[in-house]
């Protein structure tokens, strides 16, 4: 797959990884089972040495893997510990991928497991800084390549037009954007002094309002959004927003969102009001215009079809440029 492999990518909220049970989640083309020894998660190659059954479809027993076809048995190192036909041999061990749990998510690495770095993490603490009262998680599949994710969260200028009730109010698509670029991050900032600020955010127009979105790679974005009414600046109101997208395939993504904020921390009314707005902006318009986007392209290779670019796409394709180069260096290619 077109993506880079020595890095980490999210594959679940740890939450939906539960005590006695096993998910199955396919990262990069690779078929991957998650679970729990003792409380501490492991990922699995999804898949038998013997007859290449999923071991997800098993049964889960004091943190061993039991296969369902044949009844070999795997430890959360990967090795067999217990072959009903024979000895436990090492050649029967199944592939185990690093895996690290931090900031609320569970992050595997796809590539040389000797270069697996836990600080090359990106730093999310304000997700656990932040109570669960005024935290909202989501996880979406699409079916669509994960630099098309990446493109609708670093171009926000089509939250004018999409979410015209939620998010959008031309703010994105009137403010020119700036753009700073490092060697592995790419940051675009939209500021303005006066606006018409979004539904969503709830503060008295004109405002002054700000959307500053970090890109690390290869597809994780730190989203930070508000703003305040001109006339009281005391009234701001403030978010910090995880959106990471991890391949699937070359045509699917796992979608992961978090919403914090800084107000508001133990308002369930206003908690349950921002969920949904947030998921049907994600759910109900972002993933069916995604997804239908990668339909009519027919292909993965945006360039290949040479797209009219506008000055609001300068973001992306300094994010889609900088990738490919970090990809190309990966592989040699």
């Amino acid at each position: 797959m077109h993506c880079l492999r020595n890095c980490w990518h999210q594959i679940a909220w740890a939450e939906e990884l539960a005590e006695d049970a096993m998910l199955a989640r396919t990262v990069l083309g690779e078929d991957v089972v998650l679970f729990r020894n003792e409380g501490v998660a492991s990922a699995l190659r999804d898949r038998c040495p013997h007859r290449f059954a999923p071991l997800s479809l098993g049964k889960l027993e004091a943190g061993q893997v039991t296969c369902p076809y044949h009844g070999l048995r795997f430890a959360d190192t990967g090795m067999c510990v217990h072959n009903p036909h024979g000895a436990a041999v090492a050649s029967l061990a199944v592939q185990r991928y690093p895996l690290v749990e931090r900031h609320d998510a569970l992050w595997i690495w796809m590539g040389d497991a000797g270069a697996a770095d836990p600080g090359s993490i990106p730093d999310l603490s304000f997700i656990e800084a932040c109570p669960e009262t005024a935290k909202i998680r989501s996880y979406t599949a699409v079916d669509a390549h994960y630099e098309l994710l990446t493109d609708n969260i670093v171009d926000l200028s089509h939250a004018d037009y999409l979410h015209p009730t939620s998010l959008g109010s031309g703010f994105n698509t009137r403010t020119k954007a700036r753009i700073t670029e490092a060697e592995d991050r790419v940051v675009v900032a939209w500021e303005s002094d006066s606006e018409d600020a979004p539904p969503a955010f709830q503060i008295a127009s004109p405002a002054k309002l700000w959307t500053i979105v970090d890109w690390f790679a290869p597809a994780v974005m730190v989203v930070r959004a508000g703003g305040h009414p001109v006339a009281d600046p005391a009234a701001m109101l403030d978010t910090l927003n995880l959106h990471s997208m991890t391949p699937a395939t070359e045509t699917s993504s796992h979608y992961f969102a978090c919403n914090t904020r800084s107000f508001k921390l133990e308002d369930a009314g206003f908690n349950a009001f921002l969920r949904g707005q947030l998921l049907h902006a994600f759910q109900v318009e972002d993933k069916p215009m995604v997804e239908a986007v990668q339909r009519r392209m027919g292909t993965t290779d945006l360039w290949s079809l040479r797209p009219a670019m506008f000055p609001s796409d300068r973001g992306a394709v300094c994010v889609r440029r900088r990738l490919a180069k970090m990809i190309a260096a990966e592989t040699g290619s």
